[in-house]
């Protein structure tokens, strides 16, 4: 499932709906200023103006948040297709290079990379809930290919001394991408919330921890 656009129809919807609602507005404001006014002959014109008032504010307050959402909508979409590409790359790394990394981590990588495909296909579903949203994004974007670049970047004399902390670093990672996949495709709002900790325990800066007496 991935993002979509309003449809045709969905905005001539839109668009009967604000008229509707406007009209529903004025209507409003037009009976109750004519009930308070009577007798008064001022009260029609009167009626008149402020259920215009009323139709124009709450057109322009619908209007508004069409535009902001389709404004959300451009962004997400954008931030999607940016999200698939670095994971394609990601993916190609980790098949093109996994004579280098432990055995015993391929198929956590390949599971994560799988997983963070399927969050990002539903990328709609984690801006309810834009914490999560935001440390996936950096998981994607920074701590995973970082990760990754580090132990590549490793002497291969050296690789065999960190791999143990390398597969900690990616067994937690992995852990949390899962749980945080079940969510989303479930939509479980609440868990995600619950699950943030683990992700972001996953997101310690891997060099704060990983190879820094390797100098990198």
């Amino acid at each position: 499932m991935t993002l979509e656009g309003p449809t045709p129809g969905g905005r001539r919807q839109q668009r009967k709906l604000k008229v509707s609602a406007s009209l529903a507005a004025f209507l409003i404001g037009f009976v109750i200023l004519l009930v308070l006014m009577l007798p008064n002959p001022w009260a029609l014109a009167a009626g008149a103006v402020v259920g215009g008032a009323a139709a124009a504010g709450t057109y322009g307050m619908m209007y508004g948040r069409e535009i902001s959402s389709r404004r959300r909508y451009v962004e997400l979409t954008t931030q999607q297709e940016a999200l698939k590409s670095r994971l394609a790359e990601i993916g190609t790394t980790v098949r093109a290079r996994s004579n280098q990394f432990p055995p015993a981590t391929h198929g956590q990588l390949r599971m994560t990379v799988l997983g963070l495909e399927e969050i990002v296909q539903r990328w709609e579903t984690l801006d309810r809930a834009p914490e999560q949203q935001d440390a996936v994004y950096h998981t994607i974007t920074r701590h995973l290919p970082r990760t990754l670049e580090l132990f590549l970047g490793l002497p291969d004399s050296a690789k065999p001394k960190h791999a143990e902390e390398f597969k900690d670093q990616i067994s937690v990672m992995a852990q949390a991408v899962a749980k945080t996949r079940d969510q989303v495709v479930q939509k479980d709002l609440q868990a995600l919330k619950a699950n943030r900790a683990l992700l972001e325990e996953a997101l310690t800066d891997p060099d704060e921890r990983l190879f820094r007496q390797e100098g990198l």
